[in-house]
Formats: structure tokens, sequence, C-alpha cells
């Protein structure tokens, strides 16, 4: 059901910046990124409306083809779905999916805890192992592919970086100077798993193995040595290097989402890590909104955020084209958040488009990452799962995708809600209602609005409706 897929309007849906503490920003695709996210539309509603009216048109009059469609929206409190009486599918067992909003995660985990909702998205990582082990209640870590990584300023956009980042000997010192493993354990509470490269989709096959000898482990002897070799050296004994001759000491901005949970925590190691081979981070904090203009505009040396990508590589591919960096003529489009540019990559991306055998088209994806990892404008340092968790005693039917690994709320397809049923304890009596079941989602951009998937009440059995 994809319309019910999108209505957090959230990119972690797939594809995109990830939609929980990790980031949360709508961000423009090419054609070229095949995005999953877009619909057939009814031309009798569409058809009618102007290009200006397109972009104001609110889109709910519960037009959809899938299991549920949109049926009430009040902005900041719920979203409420009803069943399709049209669905090729047939009609599901449960009459209503509402969508409610929370202010804070923490009550979020208590309204789970009550059985006042059925599942919760983006559970807090502080309460996802209590959640676990409460009864009637699974917890879920769900992998889609996601990861977290640290961008550098590649120089191919609108504005150039710090010169030095410019030179690979430091963007290889700064990889050396990170410990990943360190920020796994003390930031994300070791939840998830440490990554080399970038993940391009939910299905690891996708992923390059980076040989150890050419991995960027944490090493910061190494990291001092490469850019003492280099030529950086500190001059005036501030604890800070200059540029190779002296000059323009090596001080970085790096912009961290002030409304996210782990952010700050990322900056704070790495600006301590940093300090140690002689760079110095001049941390900037600014909301998750503002972060993607300033991306998009290369007014950045380095950020911290996160991806997670649609089933097939192509769209996550895609986004560090040449073509997908912002120019003068369209200062918006910032797919490319590296800035970076290879005609080679753009030439294999090419390649790949077109090669109808997947194991070669896997090793040309291979090959592409492989590049773009060595190029070192890109830290990935974990591959970060949704944490998710649902009551057992009231619904049955959670499916997990992608299966064994995924979650079960929010993924490419979202097949629970098509295939959720009651228990046969929670029929409700002859009201042939149930209390429901509640899927919370947390939004990051705010640090406290999450969306709530609440399945109200059971479908009525044909004797009832008699």
């Amino acid at each position: 059901m994809a319309e019910l897929q999108r209505l957090h309007a959230e990119p972690h849906g797939q594809g995109d910046r990830r939609p929980d503490d990790r980031g949360d920003i709508e961000r423009p695709r090419s054609e070229a990124s095949r995005s999953r996210d877009t619909y057939i539309l009814p031309e009798h509603i569409w058809g009618k409306l102007s290009a200006e009216e397109i972009t104001k048109y609110a889109g709910e009059d519960g037009v959809g083809s899938g299991p549920f469609v949109l049926d009430e929206f009040k902005r900041g409190q719920y979203v409420r779905t009803k069943a399709n009486p049209n669905y090729w599918g047939g009609q599901r067992p449960i009459d209503e999916v509402v969508f409610r909003i929370f202010n804070n995660p923490d009550a979020m985990v208590a309204a789970l805890e009550k059985g006042e909702i059925d599942a919760a998205h983006n559970v807090p990582s502080q309460a996802f192992e209590r959640l676990g082990s409460a009864e009637n209640i699974v917890a879920v870590q769900g992998n889609q592919g996601g990861f977290d990584e640290i961008a550098i300023n590649g120089g191919s956009g609108l504005k150039k970086p710090h010169p030095a980042l410019l030179d690979r000997n430091v963007r290889v010192a700064i990889a050396h100077a990170i410990d990943k493993q360190t920020l796994l354990d003390r930031v994300y509470l070791g939840i998830g798993s440490v990554a080399q490269t970038v993940s391009p989709s939910p299905d690891p096959a996708w992923i390059p193995e980076i040989p150890e000898s050419e991995q960027f482990a944490y090493d910061p002897d190494k990291a001092n040595q490469i850019l003492d070799d280099a030529g950086y050296e500190d001059k005036d004994a501030d604890g800070v290097r200059e540029m190779p001759g002296g000059g323009k000491p090596l001080k970085f901005s790096y912009y961290v989402r002030s409304n996210s949970e782990v952010a700050p925590p990322v900056a704070e190691f790495v600006a301590g890590w940093l300090k140690d081979i002689g760079i110095e981070i001049d941390q900037k904090s600014v909301d998750t909104d503002q972060l993607g203009p300033i991306i998009g505009k290369g007014e950045y040396d380095m950020f911290h955020w996160s991806w997670t990508p649609y089933v097939d590589p192509e769209s996550q591919i895609s986004y560090f084209q040449c073509d997908q960096i912002a120019t003068a003529d369209d200062p918006t489009l910032y797919n490319n958040d590296a800035n970076w540019c290879d005609p080679e990559y753009d030439r294999l991306f090419k390649e790949q488009s077109v090669e109808l055998d997947k194991e070669k088209r896997i090793e040309i994806v291979h090959r592409m990452l492989k590049l773009f990892h060595d190029s070192a404008f890109y830290q990935v340092f974990a591959l970060t799962p949704d944490l998710q968790a649902h009551r057992t005693d009231r619904f049955e039917g959670w499916l997990r995708q992608p299966a064994e690994v995924g979650p079960v709320i929010f993924s490419n397809t979202s097949p629970t809600y098509f295939n959720l049923t009651p228990l046969a304890s929670t029929s409700g009596g002859g009201s042939g209602t149930s209390t429901g079941a509640i899927v919370g989602i947390v939004a990051a951009a705010i640090a406290a609005v999450l969306a709530v998937v609440y399945f109200m009440r059971r479908r009525r059995t044909a004797g009832e409706r008699e």
C-alpha cells in the first residue's frame, strides 16, 4: 500500500535521507534515480488542475488504489485512513489505519508499553533493549540498507571547501582518525554494524567488499604520519596544522543537526579525534531543514547525515553523478551532497543502467562504490537499522521486509498493513471492533514528532454485517 507508506512524507521512506533522528529532509531526485514513489494518478482528479493548482493541491480527497485510502487529516494530530472497498485484493480484516502524532518519543514508548498503541517506529535507542524484554512486545532491528556517513565537500559545487580537503592525503588522514567502532558502541549503543562504504540497497549483495589493506581503519598514528609526509605542519605550535609552506590553518566547518539524537555526540567524538591529528573543527549547529540548502550551495566543509536506499541500487548510486550537483541555474539540486564529480563513475553508471545480467551489473556497481570509497569524500561508518517494536497480544501477521531482517512497517511496500489480522481474543464482542494496532515513527527533523499507525477496528464478520 504505497499511499500509506508515503503519508508520513519521509524520504528512509526509501531512497533518501533517513526520516528518523538521523535526518528527514525531502530532497529532489533526478529522472535517472528511478524513484519508486511515483504513482499513477486519476485523470478525472488531476487533469482538471493547472500547473499552479497542482503545487497547492492538498490531495486529501482519499483517491488511492491500495488497501487503504485517506479518510481524514488533522495536521499535528493524526492521519486517518479507511479500508478501500474497491481494492483489487479484497477488503482487509481491518477497517481503519490511523497515523497518530506524538510530540515526544518517550510518550510513544509509554503508550506502547501500556497497550495504547500496537507498534512503534523509530524507537529511541535508549528504550529499545527494554522493549525487547517486555511482555507481549517484540523489538525489531529492521535493516533496509540504511547507513550513516561523514561527508566532505568534493569541491565541484557552487562553492569550494577548505583547500586542504581537496588533497586526498588530508581526507585519508581524517578517515584513519575516525574510530567507527567507538561511534557504534558509544553513540548508537551497539545497534547496527560498522560499515566501510555506501550501501545502495537493502540487499547486501550490492555492497562491495573493501579489502582489509584498503580500508580506512582507525589508526591515528598513521593519520599523523600521512599529514606529516604531505607537508602539513603546526609551525606556530597552537595545536593546529597549517597548509604546506605555512598559511591557512586546517580548521574545517562541520555542520551538526541540532534536532538529531546522534549528530551532536558524533560531532564531539570526531572533533576530539581530529584534534589529535592537528585538525580543528568549527561546529555549526543547524536544524535538518536548514542543512539541505547549505549542502546544495556548497557552503560547508564537512557534515554528518544518513541515507536509506531503495531495493534497486539505481537510485542511490545515481545521486553521486556529476549532474546531481547544484548549479547556478538549478541551486536547489543537491542530491550529490558530497559535491563530488568523477567522469569514470558517471560512465560506469550508464553502463550498469543497461546491463541485463545481474551478476555483471553487481560487479559494475561494486566498481563504482569502490571508486567513491577510494576518493575518501564519504566516510561511511555504520549500517543503521530502523528500530521498531510491536505488540503480540492483539494482532498477528507482522511481516518483515526484507524477509527476516527488515522492519515490519514503513518498508518499501509495507506488507504488514495488508496482512495484519486481529487475534480472535481481541474481537471486541458484538461491536465488531478491536482496540487496534499502533506503529510509531520518530521524525528526526523536530526530534519529537512521531507518526504512529493505529489499526483501530477489525472488519466485521459477514454475520455481523448482516
